[in-house]
Formats: structure tokens, C-alpha cells, sequence
């Protein structure tokens, strides 16, 4: 625990100066005979000094000095009691400002705290102080602790407005829950690091929440339950689904993945996209938890069309112990296309590198995608000289189109900068012609401090842990206006089907745009409809919803700003994109092909996860469905 040095000081300058005077009051009072007066005298003194009123004054105690005679201890005494008299009352006002500290930090921070938003945050782990700090700067926090603080942590965040309830050994949490009223937070932040504590968490919470329900309220209380792990996440899934009756809105928190988000959004892929050129090559530099993230969203927003190539390139100098973990984001069944090759440095000399590549040979074909994703992870530290080989023969290859730079270390980030800018020079270039993002820990702004165009930054207090990033609620509305449309238009589209087939031409999208804007114009009015069906929605359907959004803006560049695609005339081609990144968003979620009536959630099998063609013999009833975005598009324009 780091200590508070000034509260140290104090307390040692105030007992040296308590001790200075019982000593010269030893001496002053030498001659009083009772001894209970004697030493009462004494106490009294030293205690008065403290108040700039000591019964022994200083010339008092210069007089008695000179009187008495004293050698050169009493010399000494009765000089540096003069200097205590002094430092006394100084000790007093520190003693009180420490005292009225802590009172004074509640009042601050009741008062910077206003209008915020109510926010609880429950749970032990390593996102948990970060949560804090984060989402201090737009809420008042309320945090249940099970661990001591210090006294120096309790008073900064007491200073910020945060409430600390400390939750000992001996209570349960439903205990803590009692004393609180759940109904005046706004969202509750669940951030143990262990899925088992969190889910007893949400049955309290529900229990309590069931005590409050009101069947005509729409407006369902948000939880946000943190988990970076696929498995700890599967399991809250599960349960959240399996509920009969929710009581309260539930979406599992990846920070990293949502950061991942606002930064294709802002930033997207298809910025260096030139001409014809659909294929992307995206350069991963550091594969941690945010390196990761990006790798799997980066291929959802990489689908520019239908037959592009997608590569991604991991550069990392513990692949080795990393790429075990990242696999389990696809089906065990996709080892069997996943390779491990030699990579020449120099003579005599190779790093490991693991190579997957989609879709490959299996019968049957269980993981069936139009065009071709490469992903290839390379065990290469990025300060060493052959990381420069290795990542210069890659851009030759296939020129980089998109980097991300998620190094854990500063230095080591800004060194690789400087020679990613050598790397990638062209002659002409007077700077780096593709979209750099670099993740960063402070607010570096390292665009101005390399005088580079196309390098952003995404900055972890602002762009990770805030509480717009955390709740992902710009995000999250577009989808759930989206998923609205959609299952508008399925119904729409189902009606037509049952008399006649669908032809794209412009009374039948007059008829598609008045019924988005009658819908439009409803929903503006009353979100409650978007709310409820939003609420009913299992997760993995909410967050292939919200896959589903992002994409809108890729198509709405393709078709509209590129104009490569036109909506009457290659429907069947658009068909053929969205139902790629389809395919590429449920491979990623550990999903495979098997041929079946419908999906099966716990074995993670789909029949339609197949090449078009293929999808076009065996589910010819799907197809207008990949249409159904586009429709959306066109009244959104």
C-alpha cells in the first residue's frame, strides 16, 4: 500500500513537539511538590501548546532557564521548546485539514456528481478499477468492494463522487442489495473476474428486480456483465437465455471487441481501397486481447465483395502461446486447415509462422464461403531486426491496406512506427499512404507528433473505458433500429412470396420505402416496439444484429460513394456479399456447416453456412433474405 507521506510527517511532528514539552514541563514544574499536580501540569501544557496557548510561555521558560542555571542540555531543551511552541499550532490546522479531508471529498463530490447517470459496479477483478475510472467521468459510480482499500484509494475516488460499499467476509451480497434501491441505476456493471460469481450476481439481481417489475414498463434495466473469455461468455449466454421470464437487459461486455468497433466504424478498411481493387491486407502488430479483437471483427468489415481476397497478418512474439487460445473462436473442426511453416529469416536461421486459410478442402464442405481468407500468424518480436524482413516480404507480396499497432509497450510502439514509414515508403510518398491505428494507453497524440495524415489513435480511457464505448449504445441503437427493419421487411417480403415471385423493380421498392417511413415515423414517436423486440432477442442474435449493422456501412460505400453496384441490376452479386460476411460472422462464432433443417445453437451447426451456389440448390427459400439490408439501405440513404 503506498503511503500517504504528509499524514506520516504530521503525526511525527506532532509527537516530537508533544514530547518536547512534557520535557521542558519536567523541568518548569520541578519544583511543585504533589506529583498528580505536577504531572497534570505537564499534560496540560503540552496539550495547550497545540491551541498557541501554553501555560509555559517562552520567556517564561528563557527566565526559568537563566534562573535555574542550567548546563547545555537544559540549554538545549529549553530552545527547541521555544521552537515547538512555534510548530504546535501549525501541527493543529494539518490534524484538521486531515480530518475535515474526507468530509470535505464527499461534498465535492456529491456536487461534481450531479445529473449523472446512476451507475453500479459489482464484482473483483482486473477490470475493475479501470471500470471506475473510466466511467467516473460521466456517471455516479456506485461500487461494491470485497477487498480493503487504502485510505489513499477510498479518498481519490471519494473525491471523484464515487459511493464505496464494502462488502466483508461474513455478508452476502443479497444483504448488500436490501440497503440498496436497484431502481435508481441506470445500468449495473457485473466485472468478476470469474462467470460462476457473476451469474449468482444476476440471480440476486433478479430476485430484487422481480420485487419492482411492472409488467407495462418497457424501459428494462441494463446489466453489463464483463467477459473477454468465449467460454466464461457461452456460459452467461446460456443462462440469460434460458431465463422464462427477464426482468432486465443483459449484454456481455468485451471491452476490447467494442473498441474494436468504434474503430472500424471511424476508420473503415475499404479507405485505401483504389479503383477495382476489393481485396484487403490487414497487418496486426501485437496480438493481445485488443490485437485479437480486431482480427476477428476485421473480417466481417474486410467483405468488399463476393470473391476478394482477405489476408490478415499477425505479428507477435508469443504466437506460440497465444494462437491455441485464439482458435477457439472458430469450430474444433477448423485445426484441420490450419498449418505451421518455416519462415526464413536468414541462412540457417527460421521463425515459426501458422498459416489458416478458408474455405479448405472437408467433406462435406464445413466451412464453405465464396472467395478467400488467409490469416498467417508470425512468432516475430516487432523490435527485432527480421520482424522488418518478414513484415517487408508480406507487403511485397500483397501490399498492406490496413495496420493496427496494439504493442504493450510505448517505446517500443513509437520505435515501430518510425520504421513502419521506411517499410512502406514508395518513392513519391512524403507520408503512409494506408490507415495506421495505434492503440495507446494515455492520450498520445501520436498523429501531430509524426506529422502522419492516416495515423489514429485509439486512446483506452476515451476510446475503451468510457462509458459510451462500454455500453456501446450508439452501436447497439443502430442495431436494434436495424433488427426492426429487418423483421419488417421479412414479413413483407414473406407475404409477397406466398403469391408470386419478387422482382426488384420500382413499385415494388416504392412500396418497401412506404413502409420504412410509416414505420420510421411510428418508432420516432414510441420506441417502445424497438425496445420489446430487442428485449426478446437472444444475445448471439443481438450481436449478429449488430454485425450486421456495422456492415451497412461498407454496402452503403460500395453501392452509393464507389458505385461499383447498382440495386436494380446486380441483386444477385449483392446477395452474394452479404451472405459472405454472413458466413465469415458465424465461422468466427465457432459455427459450422451441416446439412440440417435449422441451426442448432449448442452444437453450432448451420445448413446455410455454404457457398452460394451451393446455397442456391439446397436453401433457395433463404436467398431474397441476403436482399433484405439493402432495402433497408436505400431508405436510409
Amino acid at each position: 500500500m503506498k503511503r500517504n507521506k504528509y499524514k506520516d510527517y504530521l503525526w511525527y511532528t506532532a509527537l516530537a513537539v508533544f514530547i518536547i514539552c512534557v520535557i521542558e514541563g519536567i523541568f518548569f514544574y520541578h519544583n511543585v511538590e504533589n506529583p498528580f499536580l505536577k504531572v497534570t501540569l505537564n499534560i496540560q501544557n503540552a496539550i495547550k501548546a497545540y491551541k498557541i496557548d501554553p501555560d509555559i510561555k517562552q520567556a517564561e521558560a528563557l527566565a526559568y532557564m537563566q534562573k535555574s542555571g542550567g548546563g547545555i542540555i537544559s540549554v538545549i531543551i529549553t530552545y527547541v521548546y521555544c521552537f515547538a511552541v512555534i510548530v504546535a499550532p501549525f501541527c493543529t490546522v494539518g490534524a484538521l485539514a486531515v480530518l475535515i479531508r474526507k468530509p470535505a471529498s464527499y461534498v465535492r463530490g456529491f456536487f461534481s456528481q450531479r445529473n449523472k447517470k446512476h451507475v453500479l459496479i459489482i464484482g473483483e477483478g482486473k477490470y475493475q478499477f479501470a471500470f471506475i475510472d473510466g466511467l467516473v467521468k460521466d456517471c455516479r459510480v456506485t461500487v461494491i468492494v470485497s477487498r480493503m482499500l487504502s485510505e489513499d484509494t477510498k479518498l481519490k475516488y471519494i473525491n471523484k463522487g464515487v459511493k464505496i460499499i464494502q462488502k466483508y467476509g461474513d455478508m452476502s451480497i443479497e444483504t448488500i442489495f436490501k440497503s440498496l434501491d436497484i431502481r435508481k441505476f441506470n445500468d449495473i456493471f457485473l466485472c468478476d473476474e470469474s462467470a460462476i460469481a457473476n451469474i449468482e450476481y444476476l440471480k440476486s439481481l433478479s430476485e430484487k428486480s422481480s420485487k419492482y417489475s411492472d409488467a407495462g414498463n418497457s424501459a428494462y434495466q441494463q446489466i453489463h456483465v464483463s467477459s473477454a473469455d468465449n467460454s466464461m461468455a457461452e456460459l452467461i449466454r446460456q443462462y440469460y437465455d434460458n431465463l422464462d421470464t427477464k426482468l432486465f437487459d443483459l449484454d456481455i461486455v468485451d471491452v476490447n471487441k467494442m473498441a474494436v468497433n468504434k474503430m472500424y466504424k471511424e476508420h473503415p478498411v475499404y479507405i485505401a481501397n483504389k479503383d477495382d481493387n476489393y481485396d484487403v491486407h490487414i497487418g496486426i502488430i501485437g496480438f493481445g486481447d485488443f490485437g485479437q479483437s480486431s482480427l476477428i471483427q476485421g473480417l466481417n468489415m474486410s467483405v468488399l465483395s463476393a470473391d476478394s481476397k482477405i489476408c490478415i497478418d499477425v505479428f507477435d512474439k508469443d504466437i506460440d502461446s497465444i494462437i491455441g487460445g485464439f482458435m477457439k473462436n472458430f469450430s474444433v473442426d477448423a485445426l484441420e486447415g490450419l498449418k505451421f511453416i518455416k519462415e526464413d529469416i536468414y541462412e540457417g536461421k527460421s521463425t515459426g509462422c501458422y498459416e489458416l486459410k478458408m474455405p479448405f478442402n472437408t467433406s462435406p464442405d464445413k466451412f464453405g464461403m465464396d472467395g478467400e481468407i488467409n490469416i498467417r500468424f508470425f512468432n516475430t518480436d516487432a523490435t527485432k531486426l527480421h520482424f522488418n524482413k518478414i513484415f517487408k516480404k508480406c507487403n511485397d507480396e500483397n501490399p498492406f491496406t490496413y495496420l493496427i499497432i496494439a504493442m504493450a509497450d510505448t517505446r517500443s510502439m513509437a520505435n515501430t512506427i518510425i520504421e513502419l514509414k521506411q517499410l512502406l515508403y514508395k518513392k513519391g510518398d512524403t507520408c503512409i499512404n494506408i490507415p495506421v491505428i495505434v492503440r495507446v494507453k494515455e492520450n498520445n497524440d501520436f498523429a501531430s507528433i509524426y506529422g502522419e495524415k492516416n495515423l489514429y489513435t485509439i486512446n483506452r480511457d476515451k476510446d475503451i473505458y468510457s462509458y459510451k464505448s462500454i455500453t456501446n449504445q450508439e452501436i447497439t441503437n443502430e442495431a436494434k433500429l436495424f433488427n426492426h427493419r429487418y423483421n419488417l421487411l421479412y414479413d413483407v417480403i414473406s407475404g409477397y412470396k406466398k403469391d408470386k415471385n419478387i422482382v426488384v423493380d420500382d413499385k415494388f421498392m416504392l412500396e418497401i420505402e412506404n413502409h420504412l417511413k410509416e414505420d420510421a415515423l411510428r418508432i420516432e414517436k414510441n420506441e417502445t416496439e424497438l425496445n420489446n423486440a430487442w428485449h426478446k432477442m437472444s444475445i448471439f442474435d443481438r450481436e449478429s444484429s449488430i454485425a450486421q449493422s456495422l456492415h451497412q456501412d461498407v454496402k452503403r460505400w460500395l453501392v452509393y460513394d464507389k458505385k461499383a453496384y447498382s440495386l436494380k441490376d446486380n441483386k444477385e452479386e449483392l446477395e452474394r456479399i452479404e451472405h459472405r460476411r454472413w458466413n465469415v460472422f458465424m465461422i468466427t462464432r465457432g459455427f459450422k456447416y451441416e446439412k440440417a433443417g435449422k441451426k442448432d445453437l449448442y452444437a453450432k451447426t448451420h445448413p446455410c453456412i455454404s457457398k452460394w451456389e451451393v446455397l442456391k440448390v439446397e436453401k433457395p427459400d433463404t436467398l431474397e433474405y441476403d436482399y433484405t439490408p439493402y432495402y433497408i439501405l436505400k431508405v436510409n440513404k
